[in-house]
């Protein structure tokens, strides 16, 4: 049995004006939401669901090259990739969200709005986190039950996994969906749902199915096409990279999750960070160490860090830096530097946004296209605006597909390092050929794990229609 409503009972604190609206403690489905005012409530209560599932690394960065063992080396089961059917993850918290947007779209109809715009506004951005949810289910367990009516009862049929091609139909519905009715172009807060976010995910999702799925040209030119869009309203490059993470909200951003203090327990950044006690500031006076909440987890792996071949380049400084117990002594580790976050009342707090989407992550996947069709001209062309704006030179090696894709597969590790990409990113030049991911991760090396998750047994207790994850023993 799925979950009825995960949170039928709804706190908002701590966010910005936008989403500082009172509800009434003792809201039941029965007779909520009344009005246009109590489902932005709701739809509010959402955004808060995703930036809670989304504050980990759990899913991506762990599965992928970019973490090496910190000091304290407290490492998941996905790191090692140590899955198999008896330790699988569960969707529960996932499929809570989902209904409660699924209650949103089969309510919002028949509530009163101050104008029509406001009410498209917001089925628009329910649409776009329902596909962004199942977006990212789908990268993780492939087929997964697909949900589009609220469950209210207790005694709800439940439904077996569903085939993750139809999944994929559904998503692109809804982006398809979103995108229509948004009621105007460009941005009207980063921090929420809009068309260039929509056109993103739309990019996002159709390079996902024209690689791993084998949608092929057709796909990659409605990412292509999808792109084209969102420069066309208004994102650009920022002319600073550290720009990009010290200002909120900036004219690169696309889609980010609003955090600020006490917003989440702390930003997944703390895991790649350094305790006080585990370094001496004097001797690494540039990294973002801090006595709250940190947990040196992980390092950037050694392959992260080889991957920045320039002395030019100005992103490695701000992705990584060594440090140290004393001054002139040996490297004990190396720390994130991508999220310093801010300094209040003496001590340092990770309130940097989560990032979604941003125009470098969209040139990169604009050149990602143009290689996937061996246009090779166009796909150098994109991937040198991000090169240039890290100050290194135009890419000047072999002009041939593979040689292009293990560069632009290379700047996305540089260039978008602890976003989080890297996983999906390897999934997917792994489908078209690029890498052997097995021979790629070194955690995977000599091992069959399926690349897709196993699925918790709880959730196969709740469901007896739920089978286990192709490739794993029952």
């Amino acid at each position: 049995m799925f979950p009825i409503i995960f949170g039928l009972f709804i706190c908002l604190t701590g966010c910005e004006d936008a989403l500082d609206t009172e509800v009434p403690s003792d809201i039941v489905f029965g007779n909520f939401p009344a009005n246009g005012d109590e489902a932005q409530a709701l739809l509010n209560g959402i955004y808060r669901d995703l930036k809670d599932d989304y504050n980990s690394t759990l899913y991506h960065e762990d599965r992928g090259d970019g973490f090496d063992v910190g000091i304290i080396g407290t490492v998941s089961d996905a790191w090692s990739h140590n899955i198999n059917a008896t330790n699988g993850t569960s969707w529960t918290a996932f499929y809570g969200a989902m209904n409660n947007i699924n209650f949103l779209l089969s309510v919002v109809d028949d509530l009163s709005f101050s104008n029509e715009q406001t009410k498209n506004q917001m089925k628009a951005e329910a649409l776009f986190l329902r596909a962004t949810y199942y977006f990212y289910m789908a990268r993780i367990w492939g087929d997964v039950p697909l949900i589009t009516e609220p469950i209210l009862s207790p005694d709800a049929e439940v439904i077996a996994r569903t085939p993750v091609a139809q999944v994929f139909t559904q998503i692109n519905e809804d982006i398809s969906n979103a995108i229509s009715l948004f009621p105007r172009d460009g941005f009207a807060d980063k921090n929420f749902a809009s068309k260039p976010a929509a056109y993103a995910l739309q990019a996002d999702v159709k390079m996902w199915t024209g690689k791993v799925l084998g949608g092929g040209v057709p796909d990659f030119d409605a990412a292509l096409a999808a792109i084209q869009k969102i420069e066309d309203q208004g994102a650009s490059l920022m002319d600073s990279f550290n720009d990009v993470f010290d200002t909120k909200k900036n004219d690169e951003i696309i889609f980010a999750i609003f955090n600020d203090r006490d917003e989440v327990n702390n930003h997944y950044a703390s895991t790649l960070s350094v305790r006080d006690v585990n370094y001496d500031p004097v001797a690494s006076p540039d990294i973002p160490g801090s006595s709250a909440n940190v947990r040196h987890n992980y390092s950037p792996s050694e392959n992260i860090r080889n991957l920045f071949t320039t002395n030019t380049d100005v992103r490695k400084d701000r992705t990584f830096l060594p440090f140290y117990l004393e001054v002139e002594g040996p490297i004990i580790s190396y720390s994130q530097t991508r999220y310093y976050g801010e300094v209040i009342d003496g001590i340092r707090l990770f309130t940097n946004d989560f990032i979604i989407y941003r125009w470098a992550d969209m040139l990169l996947l604009r050149a990602e296209a143009y290689a996937a069709k061996n246009d090779l001209e166009n796909a150098v062309i994109a991937l040198d605006l991000v090169r240039n704006r890290a100050n290194n030179d135009d890419y000047t090696g072999l002009m041939n597909q593979n040689s292009i894709n293990l560069e632009i597969l290379a700047e996305r590790g540089r260039e978008l390092f602890l976003e989080p990409k890297r996983w999906w990113d390897l999934r997917r030049f792994h489908a078209d050929g690029t890498i052997d991911i097995y021979d790629f991760v070194p955690n995977l090396q000599g091992l069959t794990t399926p690349l897709y998750w196993s699925v918790s047994q709880s959730v196969m207790a709740q469901n007896t229609l739920i089978e286990q994850t192709e490739g794993y023993d029952q």
